[in-house]
């Protein structure tokens, strides 16, 4: 209680100084006035005053058709899909779960973190947080080939909604076979998306080109330059260092254990355990799962490590345990191949 007394009451959220601080880490933050000024334009695209061009849709649904649209460009404008697409992905917004978006985020906040330094401190956005920010639909443009000299300066974007992942939208298989085409590996697309190509421009930002169907396939000529950078992009990251999968240290005394993963799994490794005096160890230990979701070790009854909440799914059926010279290593199968931000969900005191 003497220590609650003694506290020092929360600062007031500051919204700006937040954004900033986002802004100068190298977040794209669009506020609701951003969005707002882009409708503005798109209003001006709906009239039928650009230049028409093509672009294509994949649904996230395996059975449904891949099928192409017609936009129009500004002249000067930027890049117009964002806008147009934007109120596509504006359903939905009550299907948002506090997990889901600590899950998803949890990368994000943890590199900035990093860069932070001594005094800053991250937290998940809430959900309320998330909806206001999608509100009238978020859409976002992640390249696959970025415009340069191989490509002709015309790039080609995967325009996605924003928060799908957030709102828990099925992935797409077919858009995830198209980014490993490219030599994207192991990126999780969510929902509907859809595929345009960018022009570089001499002056007022890029403009939209068309782009065909014809050109998903996996030997379209952009593709294959595409997948030859992101190799070379690869390689000299992995030469660096960088693209490291997250692995760590938790617990005290009892309990203390280390984790690290793989693309599939990830290891768990207790270090300190109770003596075997009065039989097996081995025999003494009990190693649960809960439902996929947690990960709890007691020996003789009483617990050693208790993790309530994983940072993802695991399949309990495909888990093993092992000891090896004294310490406990579980190996964790995960439901999703897909890199942890961290072993437990963003937020526990474990």
């Amino acid at each position: 209680m003497a220590d609650e007394a003694l506290a020092e009451p929360e600062a007031p959220f500051d919204a700006e100084a937040s954004l900033q601080f986002l802004r100068s880490h190298g977040v794209e933050v669009e506020t609701v006035e951003d969005r707002e000024r882009k409708k503005t334009a798109g209003a001006t695209v709906a009239e039928g005053e650009g230049i028409p061009f093509t672009y294509v849709c994949i649904p996230a649904e395996s059975a449904a058709s891949v099928t192409t649209h017609a936009g129009d460009y500004v002249i000067g404008g930027g890049d117009a899909l964002p806008s147009i697409l934007a109120p596509r992905f504006a359903d939905d917004e009550g299907s948002l779960d506090e997990d889901v978006v600590a899950r998803e985020t949890a990368g994000a906040l943890k590199g900035m973190f990093v860069g932070a330094g001594q005094g800053q401190s991250l937290a998940s956005p809430s959900v309320d947080a998330i909806k206001r920010v999608a509100r009238g639909g978020a859409c976002e443009a992640w390249p696959l080939a970025r415009p340069n000299a191989a490509n002709d300066e015309k790039g080609v974007m995967l325009y996605i909604d924003e928060i799908g992942a957030l709102r828990s939208r099925p992935r797409n298989p077919r858009a995830e076979a198209l980014a490993a085409s490219c030599g994207l590996h192991g990126v999780s697309i969510h929902g509907d998306v859809y595929v345009g190509r960018l022009a570089r421009a001499p002056t007022g930002g890029p403009r939209n080109v068309d782009f065909g169907l014809s050109e998903l396939a996996p030997d379209s000529s952009w593709v294959s330059a595409a997948r030859r950078t992101h190799v070379e992009q690869a390689a000299a990251q992995s030469a660096d260092g960088e693209g490291q999968l997250a692995s760590g240290d938790g617990g005290e005394g009892e309990g203390a254990y280390s984790w690290s993963q793989g693309d599939d799994d990830v290891e768990v490794r207790v270090h300190t355990l109770p003596n075997a005096d009065g039989g097996s160890l081995k025999k003494r230990i009990k190693v649960s799962y809960g439902k996929g979701e947690a990960l709890r070790v007691t020996v003789d009854g009483t617990t050693v490590l208790d993790l309530p909440k994983l940072f993802d799914r695991v399949h309990p059926d495909e888990c093993t345990w092992s000891l090896d010279d004294g310490a406990l290593v579980v190996l964790i199968e995960k439901a999703a191949p897909r890199p942890w931000a961290s072993l437990t969900l963003p937020g526990l005191s474990l």
